[in-house]
């Protein structure tokens, strides 16, 4: 073990967090390893708000190189963890190499060791974390750890922590590829605060806002379900593996049947006032007895529309067997909707899986499927590769309907329906991900741009992105930044560092994080080459619903990419200029 300060630099150009995170594995990463082997690194990393009383700011960021897609990863989480480990007395863990045997990292008031975790290895994520506190004795350790399918390194593994899913890309395929099971921490310290008294009046003011806020009002009562019905209705809930954009059973597995029908309590991260977390309970049916935190609306999505499933206790009971597991629910989902349609083609038979018929809306596939990706059995291990090596494999035209980008499965929102989420998806740090730039608020929900229209949409990108890095640097949720703005933000680290900061420094500091990111990508091998959607999405109209018919071009992904390329100061490659690395001095900070 090595103690390093954190780079005071670093940390003021990348915040913490992900950025943080992003410019540490620039540092520390060599091109071209092997995302399971020893040479990769694996990153926790806090922001500066964990451990405070902020409301909803107890995020913390894993930073690794994704199995998925072979390029950069950045998941984010809540719950307790990362208050827990700035108590221990650490802002982040940088993890290389590969132990010999299963061990656990315990972390407690500075200390560090290794601890056996042999009778570990095998457990599911829930009996680990059991195990650990036992062993310990002190129900009050926080816990990040591996499931089965980690171990067996499925693609899209993840890890878990308090209930909470660190979930995309395969950082749990990464963690168990170093024979680590899970990392432990506790701790009973403070840290400094350059002004408690401002960090204490801003603790106030952000609780009485949120209290005041109808958007937060709203996440308490419905959490992320609400999303259900506004995009079911607008047209661009992909359903059947995006052959549709309309699913006619949303309204049995919406926020408001959720609500009725098994939701038991509201369940809240360190310090936060919104609880937007669902504890539910399926009390009777096939599946009595599950019980799970969530669904969260991208499961209600994967394990719903997507395979054609409106049986919400069917549902959570797959999305409580992907959190014992260790699985990312968005690409289990969207990987099991694939097989379906591949299935119905006649491109994979009963024989090749395993006796299941992978019909749309047959349910009873999920719990045999997810244990047989969970211990890579049968069919199980060519769905554990994720969508794009199943079309690799599969041949026969199946990559036209392969829902990915750059290896990693789309989720919830189908963007012929709202086309800015098309460039967000093709340009995101880390593949097929909605969190980077999330443009549904102001093409769907609160409308300010034409949705079917390539007009403005790089620039609208940019600026989502630059924004989504600060707020993931700072370890603010995303929730509650409906309710902490840039403004706000801007006083929360001065407060907490003593740094002289100013919006338009803040919003720079998130651009920079995206150029580090991307310039990681693109020594992956990464070009405008790549910033594509499948084929589907640009070929296909959706049939019926209100984006029937229209038409998301090549020509118009190509319109919103040269304008998204150009305000960030790339050339026409998708590269980052050396003007660009200058100008946000990237070149002096990382050596580039």
């Amino acid at each position: 073990f090595e103690d390093r300060e954190t780079p005071p630099q670093l940390a003021q150009a990348f915040l913490g967090g992900r950025g943080l995170g992003a410019a540490i594995l620039y540092k520390e990463l060599a091109p071209k390893v092997d995302a399971l082997g020893p040479k990769n690194v694996l990153i926790f990393m806090t922001g500066p708000t964990d451990g405070t009383l902020l409301p909803a700011c107890p995020r913390w960021a894993v930073v690794t190189k994704s199995p998925l897609t072979g390029m950069y990863l950045c998941n984010s989480s809540g719950g307790f963890f990362g208050p827990e480990l700035k108590f221990a007395g650490y802002d982040g863990i940088v993890i290389k190499g590969k132990a010999k045997s299963p061990v656990y990292l315990y972390i407690q008031d500075g200390k560090v060791e290794l601890r056996d975790a042999k009778k570990l290895w095998g457990k599911m994520t829930d009996e680990t974390e059991r195990e650990i506190r036992k062993e310990l004795k002190d129900n009050r350790v926080r816990v990040a750890c591996v499931g089965p399918a980690g171990e067996n390194l499925v693609k899209y593994a993840n890890i878990q922590s308090d209930l909470r899913s660190i979930g995309r890309g395969g950082a749990g395929a990464v963690m168990a590829s170093k024979n680590l099971k899970a990392v432990a921490v506790r701790g009973h310290g403070k840290f400094e605060v350059a002004d408690e008294e401002g960090l204490a009046t801003l603790v106030r003011e952000l609780r009485t806002n949120m209290k005041e806020s109808e958007a937060v009002k709203n996440f308490s009562k419905w959490g992320t379900t609400q999303f259900v019905d506004p995009i079911n209705e607008a047209g661009l809930w992909p359903t059947r593996n995006f052959q549709e954009g309309v699913f006619e059973g949303a309204g049995k597995i919406n926020a408001e049947t959720m609500r009725k029908q098994i939701v038991k309590r509201d369940t809240a991260c360190f310090g936060c006032p919104i609880a937007c977390g669902k504890y539910s309970v399926v009390a009777e049916g096939k599946y009595a007895g599950t019980m799970v935190e969530g669904p969260e609306y991208e499961t209600l999505w994967s394990f719903g529309a997507q395979c054609g499933i409106d049986d919400l206790g069917a549902i959570a009971a797959a999305n409580m067997w992907c959190d014992r597991y260790g699985i990312d629910t968005i690409s289990a989902g969207n990987t099991i909707g694939f097989a379906m349609e591949c299935y119905e083609r006649d491109l994979l038979t009963k024989k090749d899986t395993d006796g299941l018929e992978l019909k749309f809306g047959d349910n009873e596939v999920f719990l045999p499927l997810l244990k047989k990706i969970a211990l890579r059995e049968g069919i199980g291990d060519l769905l554990a590769e994720g969508v794009r090596e199943m079309a690799k494999r599969l041949k026969h035209g199946t990559e036209n309907f392969a829902m990915h980008v750059k290896g990693m499965e789309l989720p919830a929102y189908d963007p012929r329906g709202a086309w800015g989420m098309g460039v967000a998806y093709a340009t995101s740090c880390r593949g097929g991900c909605h969190l980077k730039a999330w443009t549904l608020g102001v093409e769907v929900m609160q409308p300010k741009y034409d949705r079917f229209s390539p007009e403005g949409k790089g620039k609208l990108v940019f600026g989502l992105q630059n924004e989504r890095a600060v707020i993931d640097s700072m370890g603010v949720c995303v929730l509650g930044a409906r309710g902490i703005g840039v403004d706000e933000m801007v006083r929360i680290i001065t407060a907490m560092t003593g740094w002289n900061f100013n919006s338009k420094k803040l919003l720079e500091a998130g651009e920079r994080i995206y150029n580090v990111e991307r310039l990681i990508a693109v020594r992956e091998g990464i070009t405008r080459k790549d910033d594509t959607l499948p084929p589907r999405l640009l070929t296909e109209v959706l049939p019926r619903g209100p984006s029937k018919g229209v038409h998301l071009r090549r020509e118009d992904l190509d319109q919103m990419l040269n304008e998204y390329y150009a305000v960030r100061g790339w050339d026409r490659n998708g590269k980052p200029t050396k003007a660009k690395l200058e100008e946000l001095g990237i070149s002096k900070l990382l050596g580039r």
